[in-house]
């Protein structure tokens, strides 16, 4: 059981560091994030964009929810990329006291970032909010972003919600993943965003958006944005809170999940974030380190010292991880991260094994991945 203490003696501190103290200290920045009223950002001064592509079965959620906000933006700018289907039918549906318009993706270009950027460039207002056409809003959300302080970037959260059983997993791996980047941002800096719900400032946008660097890669704007950001010095800040939350669905099938993953690792590693890398690196190696443990323990001491390992790395991770649940209110998702370790080494070695052989999608559409 030596080998089992070291293994915790080097784990827990590392774990601890960055998901309950660099927790602790992002939840005291957020705190300053709400300045004087004088500073707020102005809803009539915030266009939301929504680029879509063939969405005709999932965005009725997220009309119906703008249907009963109690506080509306400037306008909405849904951005078509040549959708075949009736998505933009059920976007005329809105009623009259929704300010929207429908803009398209002009011809010869394609793809999410082409979308922003149609939408950007049809618009005038000083900050902007991407979400996508999938998500869920909360009644009063832009009354809660309009209480904001302003600043360059904001990465707001993107919250997935479990309908079924399994679904918890993909969930819980999302989960785990934002609580690492909320304690980094505590530290040091996130290293990851989400465009289903990033808010920044045109002026910002337009003096360090770096296309060009990026533009062989269909979707992850919003990840090449925060990169871009930061190196530009820009002021970004983190937002961990529900009240800023919007919410969708997970992927609803185990393919939708690979096809999921392997697009963000794609562009996690063509933005070549040393920090990223490093700790995807870290990560790995104890993660397979602790199952080459519970191989050796079973083997020389018996299943019951296997399963004490198993036990202990487990309540450390329940432990470290329940302050940010609980903060996104997803506790019973939480309960699944027992059952979420023993799969993940699979599926860890599911993904690497793809990678190299496996093309992902998005939107019916080839990613040129160079892993």
């Amino acid at each position: 059981m030596n080998y089992l203490l070291i293994f915790l003696a080097v784990y827990t501190p590392f774990l601890v560091i960055i998901v309950v103290f660099g927790y602790l200290v992002q939840r005291i920045r957020e705190s300053r994030y709400q300045g004087s009223p004088d500073h707020h950002i102005l809803l009539a001064d915030l266009v939301v964009i929504v680029p879509f592509r063939n969405e005709e079965k999932r965005i009725r959620t997220l009309l119906n929810t703008i249907e009963k906000l109690n506080f509306l933006p400037k306008e909405f700018v849904f951005v078509d990329d040549h959708s075949t289907d009736g998505t933009v039918s059920q976007i005329k549906t809105l009623s009259g006291h929704v300010p929207y318009r429908i803009l398209s993706v002009s011809d010869g270009t394609q793809g999410k970032k082409a979308g922003i950027r149609e939408g950007i460039n049809g618009s005038e207002s000083e900050f902007i909010l991407t979400i996508d056409a999938d998500v869920e809003l909360q009644e009063d959300f832009f009354l809660h972003v309009s209480r904001l302080s302003k600043a360059d970037m904001y990465l707001m959260p993107a919250v997935m919600v479990a309908r079924r059983f399994h679904e918890h997993l993909f969930e819980v791996d999302l989960l785990l993943i934002n609580a690492i980047n909320t304690g980094l941002a505590g530290l040091a800096r996130p290293i990851i965003a989400s465009g289903a719900n990033l808010l920044f400032r045109r002026e910002a946008f337009e003096r360090l958006d770096r296309l060009h660097t990026h533009a062989h890669m269909p979707s992850g704007d919003d990840i090449y944005l925060l990169r871009d950001f930061r190196v530009g010095k820009a002021d970004v800040r983190l937002i961990s809170s529900p009240m800023h939350a919007v919410h969708t669905e997970t992927p609803q099938s185990f393919r939708e999940f690979i096809h999921q993953r392997l697009r963000w690792i794609a562009k996690t590693g063509d933005v070549k974030d040393h920090l990223s890398t490093f700790l995807a690196v870290v990560q790995a190696l104890l993660t397979f380190t602790f199952v080459i443990l519970i191989v050796f323990l079973f083997f020389t001491s018996g299943w019951k010292s296997a399963l004490i390992a198993f036990f202990a790395k487990t309540g450390v991770d329940l432990l470290a991880f329940l302050p940010f649940f609980n903060r996104v209110r997803r506790i019973r998702s939480w309960l699944f991260i027992p059952l979420y370790e023993i799969l993940f080494p699979i599926y860890s070695l599911m993904i690497i094994s793809m990678m190299y052989v496996f093309k992902p999608e998005w939107k019916g559409r080839k990613m040129n991945t160079n892993f």
